[in-house]
């Protein structure tokens, strides 16, 4: 029972191994391997051979979602898009009609991406709400009964 657990402990550490990608010139094929490619790191015969690609595992700890990532990309893409708006309700004079098509269009975009955003980064949360502008303090105020 011992040496299962041996194994199974060791075995995990293989699970957490590098990935090793490249394309096969003969077909076109993508390979995969845990293992490098028998030419992967002799400069001589890397000459000749794909070009291999390094898939590391993140380390334990560290967050998944960088900006490299689709996921990173999209919440800083978000993030900018919900700045534009910060920028564009706090420019908005006192005497604006809230109920106008153009400005309520805003909110809901403001509020959508304010909530893929808290999705996405849920410590960012709090920050977004202390930023949050005036204007959709006046338009909540409204709407309560």
């Amino acid at each position: 029972m011992k040496i299962f657990f041996l194994v199974l402990f060791f075995a995990s550490f293989a699970a957490r191994a590098d990935l090793y990608r490249w394309v096969e010139r003969e077909s076109g094929s993508v390979k995969y391997s845990s293992t490098p490619p028998p030419w992967y790191g002799d400069p001589e015969r890397e000459r000749g051979a794909p070009a291999v690609e390094v898939l590391r595992y993140p380390a334990a700890g560290k967050p998944a979602a960088g900006p490299a990532s689709p996921a990173g990309r999209q919440s800083v893409e978000l993030e900018a898009r919900r700045t534009d708006l910060l920028k564009f309700f706090y420019a908005l004079p006192p005497t604006t009609d809230l109920a106008s098509p153009g400005v309520r269009e805003q909110v809901q975009l403001y509020l959508a991406i304010s909530a893929e955003l808290d999705r996405l980064d849920p410590p960012g949360a709090s920050r977004r709400r202390a930023q949050q502008p005036p204007i959709l303090a006046a338009l909540a105020g409204r709407r309560a009964p």
